[in-house]
C-alpha cells in the first residue's frame, strides 16, 4: 500500500501542470471583440436540376447510376441560396420555433465527395483509398476539388464528412454532416482563409439538399460589413422538411471561467465552458460587383454547456495538419423569464482546428475550429428529433473568449419547428 501511494504520488508530481486558459494576454472585451471580425455566410444549398445524370463517380460504368457495382463518390453540383432561420422566443405553449425563409440562388457549390475507410485520414491534395458507396451504412468520405463561386468571388477547400443513415416516418433517409478548410481565394476573397460546415441531406438521386456556414477571417473588413442583413426576395423552401436552428454563442462576460473537467484519456484534456446562446441573422448582398457579409445578434434564447476535448499540447493546427477535437454539448432553451422550454443533447464527433493569429493583438493565441455530429437526443418538444449539429468557431486562448456559430439541423418532416 505504502509503495502504490508512494508511485501514484510521484506521478502526480511529475504530471506537468494545466495552464490557466482564462489569465488575459490582452482584456477579455478586446480579444471577444477580435473573434468576431469574420465575414460569415449562412446557406442553403440545393441540387441542380439535371445534375444527377452525371452524379455518380462510378469510373467506366456510366450505366452503374447507385454505385452498386463498386461507385466510390458522388460529383455534388448546387445552388446557393441566402437563409434566413431566426429563432424565436422559446415558450412553453409554442415550443422551439424557426422563422425561416429562402432567397433566391446566388452563387454555386461544387465538390467531389468520395467515400472511403472509417479511418480515413486528413490528407488535402490526396484521394482516400476508395469505398463502396452504401446509403444504408453509416460512412466517411473526403470533399476534395471543394468550391463556392459568387459570381467572379471563389473559394476553394478541403474537407472531411459522414453520412448518417436514419428513418424517418418509416422511410430511409441519409443526413450528412461535413466539416473543411476554406483557402486559395480569388476576387473579393483573395487573401482569406476560414472554415465551412454542412449538414443535410444526400438523395436518392445523388443530389445534396442542406445547410452551408462559412466563416473567413476577415480582420481587414474586406467584406465584412457589420451591418443589419438586408431583405431578401423570398422563395418558395425547396426543403420544407428540414428546420435549422441558427444560434450565436459566446460568454457573458469576462466573470464566466473556462474550467478542467475529467480527462478523456491519457492524452487529451476537457474544458468545460458555459455559453449564451442569442438567435442570428446572418446576411449577405452584392455591393459595387463585390460579396459582402452582414450580421445582427438577437435576443438570449438559451444556454449550452459544452466539454470540450483536445490535445493541449498539440501543435498548433495548420492547413495540411489539423488538430482533432470532439465535444459533448447541451442546449437549454429558456423562456423570457428564463424557465426551461427544452434541451437538446448532440456532439461533435469530428472536429478541426487550425493556429489563429490576431495582427492587432501579437502574441494572443486563439483558435478557429469547426465540426459536425449527430443529435443524439432531446426533452420537452424536443424530444425524440433527429439530426446534426455543426460548429464554426472561433476561441480565445488566456483569456479564453468565443465567438461561437452553431446550426442544429433538425429532421422535421411535419414542420412543427417551424414558425
Amino acid at each position: 500500500m505504502a509503495n502504490g501511494q508512494g508511485t501514484s504520488n510521484a506521478q502526480a508530481a511529475a504530471a506537468p501542470a494545466l495552464p490557466d486558459v482564462n489569465i488575459e494576454t490582452y482584456p477579455f472585451d478586446i480579444v471577444a471583440h477580435a473573434l468576431d471580425q469574420t465575414a460569415d455566410f449562412n446557406l442553403l444549398a440545393t441540387p441542380i436540376r439535371g445534375h444527377a445524370e452525371s452524379a455518380t463517380l462510378t469510373p467506366d460504368q456510366p450505366e452503374d447510376f447507385f454505385g452498386i457495382n463498386g461507385g466510390y463518390g458522388i460529383d455534388f453540383l448546387c445552388d446557393l441560396h441566402p437563409l434566413d432561420a431566426v429563432v424565436r422566443q422559446p415558450a412553453e405553449a409554442t415550443g422551439v420555433k424557426v422563422a425561416q425563409s429562402v432567397g433566391e440562388s446566388a452563387g454555386l457549390f461544387r465538390c467531389r465527395c468520395l467515400f472511403g475507410p472509417d479511418d480515413l485520414p486528413w490528407t488535402p491534395g490526396q484521394d482516400p483509398q476508395p469505398a463502396i458507396y452504401d446509403p444504408y451504412q453509416s460512412q466517411r468520405f473526403a470533399m476534395v476539388d471543394t468550391q463556392f463561386k459568387f459570381n467572379g468571388d471563389t473559394v476553394r477547400g478541403y474537407g472531411v464528412g459522414r453520412t448518417y443513415p436514419v428513418s424517418v416516418n418509416g422511410r430511409p433517409q441519409l443526413l450528412a454532416g461535413a466539416v473543411g478548410n476554406l483557402i486559395n481565394g480569388r476576387g473579393a476573397f483573395e487573401g482569406l482563409e476560414g472554415t465551412y460546415v454542412m449538414a443535410g441531406v444526400i438523395s436518392r438521386e445523388l443530389g445534396f439538399s442542406g445547410n452551408i456556414t462559412c466563416r473567413l477571417i476577415d480582420f481587414g473588413g474586406a467584406i465584412r460589413r457589420d451591418r443589419e442583413p438586408p431583405d431578401f426576395r423570398s422563395t418558395p423552401d425547396p426543403v420544407r422538411g428540414n428546420t435549422f436552428v441558427v444560434l450565436r454563442g459566446a460568454k457573458k462576460d469576462r466573470t464566466i471561467r473556462t474550467s478542467y473537467g475529467p480527462p478523456p484519456d491519457a492524452k487529451r484534456v476537457t474544458l468545460t465552458t458555459p455559453s449564451e446562446m442569442r438567435s442570428l441573422r446572418i446576411g449577405y448582398r452584392a455591393e459595387r460587383g463585390v460579396w459582402t457579409s452582414d450580421r445582427e445578434i438577437g435576443p438570449i434564447v438559451g444556454g449550452m454547456d459544452a466539454d470540450v476535448y483536445f490535445d493541449l499540447l498539440a501543435p498548433p493546427g495548420t492547413a495540411a495538419s489539423p488538430v482533432p477535437f470532439q465535444t459533448k454539448e447541451v442546449y437549454t432553451f429558456l423562456d423570457g423569464g428564463g424557465r426551461t422550454v427544452a434541451t437538446l443533447f448532440a456532439a461533435v464527433e469530428e472536429g478541426i482546428s487550425f493556429a489563429l493569429r490576431f495582427p492587432a493583438l501579437p502574441g494572443q493565441p486563439g483558435v478557429r475550429f469547426a465540426g459536425f455530429g449527430p443529435i443524439t437526443g432531446g426533452t420537452g418538444p424536443l424530444s425524440g428529433v433527429q439530426g446534426i449539429l455543426t460548429v464554426n468557431s472561433l476561441i480565445g486562448i488566456a483569456p479564453h473568449a468565443l465567438s461561437l456559430l452553431h446550426v442544429l439541423y433538425l429532421v422535421d418532416p411535419d414542420g412543427k419547428h417551424r414558425d
